[in-house]
């Protein structure tokens, strides 16, 4: 298993407030197409617009998708145009820069909202490692043109105590797709995080039937 990092995330040192939806969509690709094999791509949270994009442009190097509590936007609409969907305690938790370029959540949006249901020494080993967030991929408006996500199993793991992505809207997003399999964690937002054996049960047994 291999977890990218996009630009303007983990040890990724491009310019958060410069990078764009197709910045993330070339990493992407650029890791099937080094792949040996075809891969099933996990998408988490606003991840699942990008391996939508991915599995449009690269059908023949994706196994699987797999959606991880994850937006699912649908055909012309951007992330941002979702905004009306997710808890305003949570949005009040999001300091813009100046600029809107980039955003952060603060750390009280990380411990009550992001990893809600994890220990203490994770959130404190987490926060630090949190980066502003770019805006410009969530103003793209994305655009697939079905056929290939069509040919694709698709699956949907749902977090029951998601504080960001809220289930009715994971629930309402999937619900416009073909979903193959729908799995679900009584966890947060971060099950790679809260849950890692639970989620990686998951993913186990998804690649078994992918």
């Amino acid at each position: 298993m291999i977890a990218l990092d996009l630009p303007g995330h983990g040890e990724d040192r491009s310019p958060p407030q410069n990078v764009s939806f197709e910045d993330y969509a070339a990493c992407v690709s650029g890791a099937l197409n080094s792949s040996k094999n075809p891969c099933i791509l996990v998408g988490h949270s606003m991840g699942g617009a990008i391996i939508n994009h991915s599995a449009d442009s690269l059908p023949d190097r994706i196994r699987a998708l797999v959606y991880l509590t994850a937006l699912i936007p649908a055909e012309g609409r951007s992330m941002i145009s979702y905004v009306d969907g997710f808890d305003p305690e949570y949005l009040a938790q999001i300091l813009w820069a100046p600029d809107r370029r980039t955003a952060t959540l603060q750390p009280e949006g990380v411990k009550r909202f992001l990893c809600s249901q994890c220990s203490a020494e994770t959130i404190e080993v987490v926060s630090p490692l949190l980066k502003p967030e770019p805006v410009a991929p969530y103003e793209t408006p994305i655009l697939t043109t079905g056929p290939n996500l069509d040919k694709l199993p698709r699956y949907y793991i749902e977090c029951l105590q998601d504080r960001v992505v809220p289930l009715a809207l994971q629930r309402a997003m999937r619900s416009t797709v073909p979903i193959d399999g729908v799995y679900s964690l009584d966890t947060d937002h971060a099950p790679f995080f809260s849950t890692p054996e639970e989620l990686a049960a998951v993913l186990h047994e998804i690649a078994e039937r992918a």
